[in-house]
């Protein structure tokens, strides 16, 4: 493509020798790179665009449903492989060139033609009210105290039986709405109302129904001001598996062995933990990457064992963690079984002769 050489330091034989970052980053639309050089499709959310593919060629292949990397304010983060930068560090993941050398390539890109490029549009950022999430989740938690039959039946596919769910509802952990769409936005509106989910972020205005009417099995965080609302199927081409509202905070499953931990990742993966037969206190974080290190002072000279996900993600988020658990003193052990397969729910559905 035509250069634009206005802005290359050349030294007396006419070579490149330094790149202008500031010049890079404003004239070269993150967005167009992740389109036009990742091949990625826009997804638009609240206050963000998502794509589905990653700059670090390391970053493993998600699926056709998922929107891994968030670009925002000209800048990115996958919550997949946790890596994160502007355009001349995608550039550098992508090329696997330095960040001088991505630079200079992207220099080298047509401005004009950059100038015409139209960059997706976010949808407008939802400002939510986490106590009226709070208030949302407690309605909806009273007015249905146990697991709905599709529910039970869905856990149970996933090798997860009746009394652990409904321990999980008696706990606060677990709540599920009518399986059917209609029947669940009719419930929501009748023991919640349109007006409080609206304050929650929960209910788009200028949308017929609630997003989570849609994912019916719902999982309250610890700090009960933030919650997981996930589909009890496999998801339609561009829809998510599961949704996250409020803010950050883990699910805990107090067990019988006070001084003794397990760390997982996923509400589903901790329901597998109980039902595996696990005594400790399960602590689930919502995401591998998704935590804050004083959560764990808790742990502090008590017997923690590691039971993320045996992946590229799950050994780099093992990899930060232990310095953390490390400096509270926890003895600290790997969940690594023989023959493990996938995450936890992999392994109890292996287990329990599930897996297809």
């Amino acid at each position: 493509m035509a250069g634009n050489q206005d802005h290359f330091k050349r030294d007396a034989q006419g070579n490149v020798y330094e790149v202008d970052f500031n010049y890079v980053r404003t004239h070269v639309p993150l967005n167009w790179f992740f389109e036009h050089m990742l091949d990625g499709k826009p997804k638009p959310m609240s206050g963000a665009i998502r794509y589905g593919v990653c700059p670090n060629p390391s970053c493993q292949a998600s699926s056709v449903h998922s929107v891994k990397v968030c670009v925002k304010d000209d800048s990115w983060k996958c919550f997949s492989c946790g890596e994160h930068g502007d355009v001349v560090e995608a550039a550098a993941f992508y090329w696997g060139k330095s960040h001088r050398e991505a630079g200079l390539e992207l220099m080298r890109a047509d401005i004009d033609m950059l100038k015409h490029y139209m960059p997706p549009k976010p949808d407008t950022a939802i400002q939510r009210d986490d106590s009226a999430l709070a208030l949302v989740l407690q309605k909806v938690a009273d007015a249905a105290p146990y697991p709905s039959k599709h529910a039970l039946e869905y856990l149970g596919s996933r090798g997860i039986s009746e009394r652990v769910a409904r321990a999980a509802c008696e706990r606060g952990i677990l709540i599920t709405i009518p399986n059917d769409p209609f029947q669940a936005k009719a419930f929501l509106t009748e023991v919640a109302g349109q007006e409080l989910m609206e304050r929650a972020g929960l209910w788009k205005p200028d949308k017929k129904a609630p997003a989570c009417a849609f994912r019916p099995l719902w999982f309250r965080s610890q700090s009960h001001c933030a919650a997981e609302f996930r589909l009890m199927r496999d998801p339609k081409e561009g829809e998510k598996k599961a949704m996250r509202y409020g803010g950050k905070s883990p699910w805990i499953w107090e067990g019988q062995t006070p001084d003794e931990f397990m760390i997982v990742e996923g509400p589903i993966d901790m329901l597998s933990a109980v039902e595996m037969g696990s005594k400790r206190t399960i602590f689930a974080l919502p995401g591998c990457e998704n935590w804050e290190a004083n959560w764990f002072q808790m742990m502090a000279e008590k017997n923690v064992l590691m039971a993320l996900d045996p992946d590229k993600p799950g050994y780099a988020a093992l990899e930060k963690l232990m310095p953390v658990l490390a400096a509270f003193e926890a003895k600290t052990g790997i969940f690594n079984p023989p023959n493990r397969v996938g995450d936890l729910n992999d392994q109890l559905k292996a287990m329990r002769g599930l897996t297809k």
